[in-house]
């Protein structure tokens, strides 16, 4: 994972380890109150409490690849991808197994650089199958459209009846070199 012209000058991608966790934490207090405060402030503190908590993020990097994108040494961004059977969560609508893409959160700051799509690239090529799936909430357009725009499909909205609906998302992976 080399520097990209791309994603603006310093700007690298690793793997994520256990010692990111503070720097992951700070990205999603600095991600998620401006991302999801608008569409419901509750659900953006519930993501706060429950998803970006040291707790999950042990348990995260146990079962899930991590990547995050460095910028003169600061963490700037965060992807994963995980199966979805390995998930600390319950998925009871959803059969099979997929591979999701679970975070892909760039910094306010260092947005517009294209280290998101830079992320997206080195996911879709960590994929073993032909297809990788996604989640957005309702409401967060931004992203809805940022995946739209790179080739993934809407195929299902779950709703709760109390949080913002999630909306999967999928995209067809054409593998050449299989």
């Amino acid at each position: 994972m080399a520097e990209s012209a791309t994603a603006g000058p310093a700007v690298r991608l690793r793997a994520g380890t256990v010692a990111d966790i503070p720097a992951f934490r700070a990205l999603g207090e600095a991600v998620v109150p401006v991302t999801y405060g608008p569409i419901d402030a509750a659900y953006a503190q519930r993501m706060l409490d429950e998803w970006w908590i040291p707790e999950v993020f042990e348990k995260s990097l146990e079962r899930n690849t991590h990547l995050v994108a460095e910028r003169d040494g600061e963490v700037v961004a965060l992807a994963n991808l995980g199966r979805l059977a390995r998930s600390y969560r319950e998925f009871p609508h959803v059969t099979g197994d997929r591979e999701v893409m679970w975070k892909l959160y760039v910094h306010p700051d260092h947005q517009g650089l294209g280290i998101g799509s830079r992320l997206l690239a080195e996911v879709e090529a960590l994929v073993e199958g032909d297809e990788l799936w996604l989640e957005v909430v309702d409401g967060n357009d931004q992203a809805y459209d940022f995946y739209l725009a790179r080739g993934f499909v809407e195929v299902e909205r779950v709703s709760d009846g109390r949080w913002p609906d999630d909306v999967w998302l999928r995209k067809s992976l054409e593998r050449t070199d299989r």
